[in-house]
């Protein structure tokens, strides 16, 4: 009979194996967002256990413009390699379709980005279009208000390529801009 590991262990050895599988460096909300989903962790072990497995160096937290991401590292690899048959089967492979279905929507999330920056005067939102972790369109935008720069930053996703497009044909002047 298979021994299967509980509690805080499992959710370890769940996080590092989503880390594994992604195949990239996932954001805090997407590993987040993979695991409550697919595990029945709650909030606060979430992120109690990612502190911890930053702290044994199992799992590396890395800036990117749009926030951390976090990687699996080699010790964590290794821990995964000894362990990963402690989780059992059905819950890898829920993860792992979860995984494949949501890999093109992580890779688009990483691509758009935004902050929201409160000034003393003010408000900026900033929005990005990354590209091999580096901007490659970026627009800063003083707004009235908090509220209104939350309501242009919840359209940058579904306009951003609109924008992008726009902007690129405009200043190299092609015929197509109205």
């Amino acid at each position: 009979m298979p021994y299967f590991t509980h509690g805080e262990t499992k959710y370890k050895l769940i996080i590092l194996y989503i880390a594994e599988r992604a195949g990239a460096l996932l954001s805090g909300d997407q590993l987040y967002r993979t695991a409550i989903l697919n595990s029945g962790m709650d909030y606060f072990t979430f992120w109690n256990v990612i502190g911890e497995l930053e702290e044994d160096g199992m799992l590396a937290a890395v800036k990117k413009l749009y926030g951390d991401c976090y990687g699996i590292t080699d010790a964590g690899r290794d821990a995964l390699s000894m362990f990963e048959k402690t989780v059992p089967e059905n819950e890898r492979r829920k993860l792992d379709a979860y995984l494949d279905e949501n890999r093109a929507a992580f890779a688009r999330e990483t691509q758009l980005s935004s902050r929201i920056e409160k000034r003393p005067n003010g408000v900026t939102l900033h929005l990005y279009v990354s590209e091999r972790d580096r901007a490659i369109f970026s627009v800063s935008l003083d707004t009235a208000s908090e509220e209104q720069a939350i309501e242009m930053r919840s359209r940058w996703d579904d306009c951003s390529e609109s924008i992008y497009n726009y902007v690129w044909d405009a200043l190299l002047n092609r015929q197509d801009v109205k």
